[in-house]
């Protein structure tokens, strides 16, 4: 994890806490992101990934490919 970031999206469309668990499944699966954490009072997930392995845009595209809108947090 030596080039590891830590990344804040917003996400909205999320219902329950199996949208928490779907969101964090689909974010762990992909190659560079090393943790998500999904929160559905904050509406947050917070992701701890190599962007140069993942970039932003490839979070934001699988958040959305599992039927949820998010946008990367500065």
């Amino acid at each position: 994890m030596a080039n590891t970031t830590r990344l804040t999206f917003v996400v909205e469309g999320m219902h329950c806490a199996s949208c928490t668990l779907l969101i964090d499944e689909v974010l762990e699966d992909l190659d560079g992101v090393h943790r998500s954490t999904t929160k559905l009072r904050k509406r947050r997930t917070v992701v701890d990934v190599d962007p140069t392995v993942c970039p932003p845009e490839g979070i934001v595209m699988a958040i959305a490919e599992a039927g949820y809108t998010a946008s990367h947090r500065i």
